[in-house]
């Protein structure tokens, strides 16, 4: 089996709910809201508020990245070493913003990512869920010209 290659550099995006909790439970520990650290997080784990903000910031980001790369919005994926029997496979779609983007590629289930724009416009995105634990889920995604409209 090929691994895919892993882009150099830091990712543009990363979406971690374990990370997002942890840095609101700091603020929570230095805002006397919480009494100690197991109390700060358990808070910020029951914030839906927080992830929900989480996500808009971070579809907002990518949309403005999908706008620079691409504004006619069609796109062409490819995944590696999808879920636990480790596919491969491709995809055409449409997307102009972030979260149809993300939709078109994620499997419907609770994700951690790392989202990386290559020198070539390339987006490489690296998938942590609970059928690819270590993360070699990844999707290779490039602008491509419109199709014709049938």
């Amino acid at each position: 089996m090929n691994t895919p290659h892993v882009p150099k550099g830091e990712p543009c995006l990363v979406w971690d709910t374990g990370e997002i909790a942890q840095q609101q439970s700091q603020v929570l520990l230095e805002t006397g809201e919480a009494d100690n650290a197991d109390q700060a997080f358990a808070l910020a784990c029951e914030d839906g508020d927080l992830f929900s903000f989480a996500w808009e910031a971070l579809t907002e980001r990518l949309s403005e990245i999908l706008r620079t790369l691409n504004p006619a919005g069609y796109w062409h994926a490819e995944v590696r070493c999808f879920g636990w029997r480790s596919l491969s496979g491709t995809k055409d779609f449409i997307a102009d913003d972030g979260g149809r983007f993300l939709d078109n590629l994620l499997p419907n289930t609770e994700c951690t990512f790392k989202v990386f724009v290559t020198d070539d416009h390339t987006i490489r995105l690296q998938n942590f869920h609970h059928d690819a634990p270590t993360g070699n889920e990844w999707y290779t995604v490039k602008a491509v010209e419109p199709w014709p409209k049938d």
